[in-house]
């Protein structure tokens, strides 16, 4: 095996690393209806986490060599923070762990090109415990003082996840790729198919066709009916039950804006108080005219997260407010948990 790079090993890095940074969003999106499912706002989502090793572990196979997983993970680190994460630097720092330990076990693994059933394993096992890193590199950032036993159990669920997606169905995804001559260099543990068609390769590689049809239709659809990631992140829509539903800028109403003083207090996560100046929900409701049948409120964010809050409740709020942060438009909410503090949001649906 070389250890020179070639141009079509870079090209295959920075392809799967730029595929994974940009559907982030689609998998915390995934992650954020796993939590409103069960009635969470958090930790439940992190079964979602093996996705963001996926991409990482067929970086590491298809190009056989030292390091690759590690700079496959700072490039996706790198595409994720510049398209919007919202943990911004934190984010490089995780991804590029977690490429660190998928080279790890690529070492304890063996030879990428002819893998045995026990290195498979260990392949696996790696993935599930990349995808944990991110529990406890968050945790160190964001989470300090957090129960035992939350971090264990999230951390399970993040290493579930990484055996399950970024362990098994990267597997059939890169035995499908080999079945189809798409890649080289990668030697399955799959009988080889006599007189190969078409329909045979289907056939014996459907878990990984549908995970990949899984990700494509998913992410195309949340592109487009759900982020809206072309719409500018400092604009909002508001619609539902009124009668003048608009889109809107806090530009648009001038004079309106008000300051208020607020401090974020969630189960895991704490922001001093400070002063917040932004426009109040009620003052754009207003605008829009709320229906007298109205009476709740859904404030959604380009991920999919999403909070409902009562609508007489809202009206008369006057610590309730949008404003700028770095990342687009943040719902203050100081008679509120942190949880409802929510972030890019892009929806205000009354109903």
């Amino acid at each position: 095996m070389s250890s020179s790079i070639s141009t079509r090993d870079i090209v295959t890095i920075a392809i799967l690393a730029s595929l994974g940074g940009a559907l982030s969003t689609f998998v915390g999106y995934l992650g954020n209806l796993i939590n409103l499912s069960l009635g969470v706002p958090f930790g439940a989502g992190q079964f979602m986490a093996g996705l963001h090793v996926f991409w990482l572990v067929l970086i590491r196979v298809i190009v056989p060599k030292r390091g690759v997983g590690t700079a496959g993970g700072l490039l996706k680190g790198m595409i994720e923070m510049f398209t919007g994460s919202t943990h911004g630097i934190v984010i490089v720092v995780v991804s590029l762990i977690q490429g660190f330990v998928v080279d790890i076990s690529a070492s304890a693994a063996g030879s990428t090109e002819n893998p045995a059933d026990s290195s498979r394993i260990t392949w696996w096992l790696g993935a599930g415990v990349s995808s944990a890193v991110n529990v406890i590199i968050l945790q160190l950032f964001y989470f300090t003082g957090a129960p035992f036993l939350y971090i264990f159990v999230i951390s399970i669920l993040a290493l579930c996840s990484g055996i399950i997606f970024a362990g098994y169905f990267a597997w059939e995804t890169l035995e499908f790729l080999n079945d189809a001559g798409t890649i080289s260099g990668f030697q399955s543990t799959k009988p080889v198919i006599e007189n190969s068609t078409p329909k045979s390769v289907a056939y014996r590689n459907l878990p990984a066709i549908a995970f990949v049809l899984f990700l494509t239709v998913g992410s195309l659809y949340y592109t487009t009916n759900i982020a809206n990631v072309f719409a500018d992140p400092y604009s909002c829509e508001v619609r539902g039950f009124v009668d003048n539903p608009f889109s809107f800028t806090l530009e648009d109403f001038p004079g309106s804006e008000v300051t208020i003083e607020a401090e974020l207090i969630g189960a895991y996560t704490h922001i001093p108080p400070a002063n917040y100046t932004g426009l109040l929900i009620s003052t754009i409701l207003q605008q829009a005219s709320v229906q007298s049948g109205a009476t709740g409120l859904q404030i959604i964010a380009r991920d999919g997260y999403s909070i409902s809050l009562d609508i007489a409740d809202v009206m008369i709020d006057s610590e309730l407010l949008l404003t700028r942060s770095d990342d687009g438009l943040w719902l203050i909410a100081e008679n509120y948990d942190g949880s409802m503090w929510v972030r890019q949001v892009i929806l205000l649906q009354v109903y």
